[in-house]
């Protein structure tokens, strides 16, 4: 599903109509916290979640929270839920698994660091102990009242902030921005901030630390495609990013296919797009490349790259004694 314009729009019929929806949908939120007894861990727990759905970064963020983490000495695990996993509370293995039994996410977390895939977030913390974690690092679960978070952050689009700043289904919230930001540490500004977050908290008074930092890509994948026409295809939650970045570093883009976020790629997919190419390269995402069928993946390029800190010591402050945790 591709976000409706209206949800950018401050003012809009839609929004407003919808707006009742919303704050039905913000109370049960809360009643969940209210209700679930969360479990506490005997590690920390460090939550990478948002406010809005739709792709904000999480994951990449969560990637360079680990890479921080590993040269602080740190033996960390992730904590993904797995979207529409067939398998859950499992130890991914990337040799053996694939995007379909843990989700796309789990993959590329577990060829970083040790992962558990599991959409109830206390029995994952459980598993991690067991396995000997000394950290988690929890990939999205920020609404999810059944873990406690030793610390948690909200990554924002810069380019889209908060919307329209209504509730599911009126806008692109979760939850008000206000109650989710009390519950939070920081917040990580991924990208520049022309929607205004910085100053949305100043404006509303928020003594929250605030972090940036941006995406680049790995200069080795683009090198084959500089200056020459390509068809990009992606599934992720905010397709247009990638193009952008194609663009950005000399790519033309002649055609491009879009996919609902997590989609799982079949061979006629795959046939399909060959055949709209006519001899044009196929580039897609390292979250899009896992979930397309081994056959075909060695005629397609990827292009990965990395979310980067602009200012690692203030993420060093956030994180202060997390990092010390022992081996």
């Amino acid at each position: 599903m591709h976000a409706p314009k209206f949800w950018d729009k401050k003012e809009s019929v839609l929004g407003t109509i919808l707006s009742p929806l919303g704050k039905l949908y913000a109370f049960f939120v809360a009643h969940r916290f209210k209700t679930v007894k969360p479990y506490q861990a005997s590690i920390p727990v460090i939550c990478v979640g948002n406010l809005s759905v739709g792709g904000t970064g999480k994951t990449p963020v969560a990637l360079a929270l680990g890479d921080f983490l590993w040269q602080q000495g740190c033996d960390f695990f992730f904590l993904n839920h797995g979207y529409k996993a067939k398998k859950t509370g499992v130890l991914v293995d990337p040799r053996v698994h694939t995007a379909l039994d843990v989700g796309d996410e789990a993959l590329l977390l577990a060829e970083k660091a040790p992962t558990i895939t599991d959409p109830h977030r206390d029995r994952g913390a459980q598993i991690a102990e067991n396995h000997g974690a000394k950290a988690l690092i929890m990939d999205d679960g920020f609404q999810n009242p059944s873990l406690i978070k030793t610390v948690s952050f909200i990554v924002v689009d810069g380019k889209k902030g908060f919307g329209n700043e209504r509730v599911l289904p009126a806008g692109p919230l979760r939850e008000p921005v206000l109650t989710g930001l009390a519950r939070a540490d920081a917040v990580i500004i991924v990208g520049e901030d022309t929607w205004g977050v910085e100053f949305y908290l100043k404006r509303h008074q928020q003594d929250i630390s605030l972090l940036t930092g941006h995406f680049i890509p790995e200069k080795e994948s683009l090198i084959a495609l500089q200056k020459k026409a390509v068809l990009a295809f992606a599934g992720i939650g905010d397709p247009d990013k990638f193009y952008d970045m194609l663009s950005e570093n000399g790519v033309i883009i002649q055609q491009r296919c879009s996919y609902p976020d997590h989609y799982h790629y079949t061979r006629f997919d795959i046939e399909e797009l060959m055949r709209k190419a006519d001899g044009l390269p196929l580039v897609t995402t390292t979250k899009d490349w896992v979930k397309i069928p081994r056959e075909f993946r060695k005629n397609i390029f990827v292009v990965s790259g990395k979310f980067v800190f602009d200012d690692i010591s203030a993420l060093s402050d956030v994180l202060k004694g997390i990092t010390e945790c022992p081996n």
